[in-house]
């Protein structure tokens, strides 16, 4: 008898490194400017881009929230540090430039994380990363992705 199981449940989503790098990139954009000087990144956005990286395990996700505080507090006194100079301002768009290309990486690390937790704890079946990505940007952009 063989065992019964979903046609879908073994299929990869193809793998379109510049469409995932191009959505991990908006995303990392939004999220960069989420934080300023007088507005940290709230508890629930830091949650979410957690999430958005699909560590699989409770310990792996405490990683990502170690991460994720790391690349706020070091956008956060970057911009705090700006003190209207010419130089100042150059430091600052560094700054902002080296947080959304940190947060991007993180990002799309979070797509083939995403992929592997799925075949492990939901047989293949759990939400696609990318699609989850893309409905955040759509979401926090108002733009569809």
């Amino acid at each position: 008898m063989s065992e019964i199981r979903d046609e879908n449940a073994d299929a990869v989503r193809p793998f379109d490194a510049d469409t995932d790098a191009e959505l991990a990139w908006k995303a990392a954009e939004l999220v960069t400017g989420w934080v300023s000087v007088s507005t940290p990144l709230t508890e629930d956005q830091g949650w979410t881009l957690v999430g958005l990286q699909h560590m699989g395990s409770g310990q792996g996700e405490m990683y990502a929230w170690n991460k994720v505080g790391a690349w706020r507090r070091q956008l956060s006194e970057a911009l705090a540090a700006d003190d209207g100079s010419e130089e100042s301002r150059h430091r600052v768009t560094e700054a902002k430039r080296a947080a959304t290309s940190a947060m991007r990486d993180m990002l799309l690390a979070g797509i083939p994380a995403g992929v592997a937790t799925n075949r492990i704890w939901s047989d293949g079946l759990g939400p696609d990363p990318c699609e989850e990505l893309r409905r955040f940007v759509e979401t926090h952009s108002g733009r569809v992705a």
